[in-house]
């Protein structure tokens, strides 16, 4: 199996258990809770070194310290890595390039803060310095190096697996990496500070107010308690500028996200530049530092966002009863809209699987990593991840509930409508404006839900640790019965000249595996088999097909029914004598007859 950069949380909180004797200078904080922590690394034995290059061309502030000393690193570890009598663990220099090593220092390096010294310093100059570390991972150890997610500044998290090559990471975040400068630097640093958009919004309408994360580094010993802020969005003319008064003051070296209102300029695009900079702190001027550029989405099209979620499956995986089990769990208490699919391939084919579900495992990466249980939302690589495909990580609702909620935030970039119209199933929508002349795809699937084990088994529903009310829950639900397209991984779209699209399929007479209910499913999305980035969905939807025989009475009627309650995914609901009718308009089964709650 190929082994890529995985990501984890950390399950520890930063701490300034570090000397303050020398100037720190790093673009992130030095205390982090553990939610904003991800850990690098390949989970596999080998070296992995780290660096942030520090350079004095693209930082202002570094450009007025040239002359002054950087005397040492500090670097965050998430276990201790003593190593140093096996040449194995040490911080690094590099002048100009990474690799171009001037400095080694072995040590050993232990959990949390590490201040190590050079025997020589190094100067400031007109090249660039990358500081960082390097140990040796080890199966029993894994994940050593660490970093802060919510931002990435450029040039900040340069990765090297197995002393192969070097590799920036535009998405993992910033390396926990400070050059410890000597004591004359601080005076420097005055009135100093750094500022990045950190969260996006789902769409930003162009020239207007945005609530948003944003990121302040204070480079300089003093405490940051108001500051004006300088926004300068894509196509604006002049900045927009406003000053902000924190809550509590911001220590010297620290730095922290708040969420403010920020404003954007007026190109329109899934990817502008929007960049930040700090003119005022405390109400003097502020000496220029690097400008925090980030890219945010930008568009008139104020699409709403339904999460698509996809399972690859089989039959035949122990495992997967448990992901789906939990999945479920958390479906029932997601409060959102969201649209189901499994597929049947990714490891063993079954009963279930159709074309769509052998096409769609080129998302693993390459064929030799395909497993199952495994999932994916909206096709789209989450911050902090290396692939489309996520495991099973905690048997617990919370991942999914986690992911459910970075899937709806998730730019929507296309409204998709989809219902069944006299034998005609009728898709229509539009798409953003800007991404009209992008190639983009459509895939619409009938789907069938609440397929019982008794005639189609699942293996994994009898092991010693599965839930006990797993065979009461679990169903084979998101089943592709038929895809509509002439290709199995999607048409491409034709659009207008305004983004709309209108098609209209034969609605097909299938027999199925006895399900509950079924659901005509379609989505507009990217297909590039080459680079896994460029797969997601731009929107998804739904329509709930009736079925022959569905009665429709009033709430007071379905109350009167004595009997157990399921929906039509044959999740038990609950029974009708003891609660309320479900709360969301529906198909359910009560007394073993199809029942619709409005």
């Amino acid at each position: 199996m190929k082994t890529y950069l995985s990501v984890i949380i950390c399950c520890c909180l930063l701490a300034t258990g570090h000397s303050a004797a020398q100037t720190p200078y790093s673009y992130a904080p030095d205390e982090v809770s553990e939610d904003e922590l991800s850990a690098l690394g390949g989970n596999k034995s080998q070296f992995v070194q780290g660096l942030v290059c520090f350079d004095p061309i693209t930082d202002p502030a570094l450009a007025r310290l040239r002359g002054h000393q950087v005397k040492g690193v500090r670097c965050y570890l998430r276990a201790d890595y003593k190593q140093a009598r096996q040449k194995r663990s040490a911080v690094l220099a590099s002048v100009g390039s990474p690799g171009n090593n001037v400095r080694t220092v072995y040590t050993d390096l232990t959990e949390g803060w590490n201040d190590v010294y050079f025997d020589e310093p190094l100067t400031l100059g007109e090249e660039a310095i990358y500081l960082g570390m390097q140990v040796y991972e080890t199966l029993g150890t894994p994940y050593p190096l660490v970093a802060y997610a919510p931002v990435t500044v450029a040039h900040s998290c340069l990765i090297n697996q197995g002393k192969k090559s070097w590799e920036e990471y535009t998405d993992r975040g910033t390396l926990l990496v400070a050059a410890l400068l000597d004591d004359e630097a601080a005076s420097e640093l005055k009135h100093t500070a750094y500022a990045q958009n950190t969260t996006h919004p789902q769409t930003i309408a162009p020239d207007a107010d945005f609530t948003g994360g944003l990121y302040i580094h204070n480079f300089d010993a003093e405490a940051i308690t108001s500051f004006e802020l300088t926004m300068q969005g894509e196509g604006a003319t002049e900045p927009t500028r406003r000053t902000i008064t924190l809550k509590a003051p911001l220590k010297g070296y620290g730095g922290r996200v708040l969420q403010t209102k920020l404003h954007t300029g007026i190109t329109e695009g899934t990817a502008v530049d929007w960049t930040a900079t700090i003119t005022q702190i405390n109400g003097e001027s502020a000496q220029t530092a690097r400008p925090g550029t980030t890219k945010l989405y930008v568009t008139r099209d104020d699409f709403q966002r339904i999460p698509l979620v996809e399972e690859f499956t089989s039959q035949r995986c122990v495992n997967c009863p448990q992901m789906a089990y939990f999945l479920e769990k958390a479906f029932e208490q997601y409060e959102g809209d969201y649209v189901y699919l499994a597929h049947h391939s990714g490891f063993v084919e079954d009963v279930f699987t159709t074309n769509p579900d052998r096409e769609i495992v080129y998302v693993f990466g390459g064929y030799e990593n395909q497993y199952n249980p495994a999932i994916m939302y909206n096709r789209m690589i989450f911050e902090g991840e290396n692939g489309i495909i996520q495991g099973l990580r905690d048997m617990s609702p919370t991942p999914f509930l986690e992911a459910l909620d970075m899937a709806a935030e998730t730019p929507a970039m296309a409204e998709v409508n989809i219902q069944e119209e006299q034998g005609k199933v009728h898709v229509s929508g539009r798409v953003a404006h800007d991404l009209i002349s992008t190639p983009l795809y459509i895939s619409c699937y009938l789907v069938e839900d609440g397929i019982n084990t008794d005639k189609y088994p699942q293996m994994g529903m009898d092991d010693e640790d599965a839930p006990k009310d797993l065979y009461d829950v679990f169903r084979h639900n998101g089943v592709i019965l038929h895809y509509f397209t002439k290709d199995a991984i999607g048409d491409l779209l034709q659009v207008s000249e305004t983004g709309t699209f209108d098609l209209y399929y034969n609605m097909v007479s299938k027999d199925g595996f006895g399900g509950t209910g079924r659901r005509l499913v379609a989505l507009i999305h990217k297909v590039n088999k080459n680079t896994l980035k460029d797969n997601y969905v731009l929107n998804v939807n739904q329509y709930r097909l009736s079925a022959t025989g569905i009665t429709v009475p009033n709430n007071k009627e379905c109350t009167q029914e004595a009997s157990t309650i399921y929906d039509l995914m044959g999740r038990r609901i609950g029974s009708a004598a003891t609660q309320s009718v479900p709360q969301r308009p529906g198909i359910y089964l009560i007394n073993r007859q199809k029942v619709v709650v409005r």
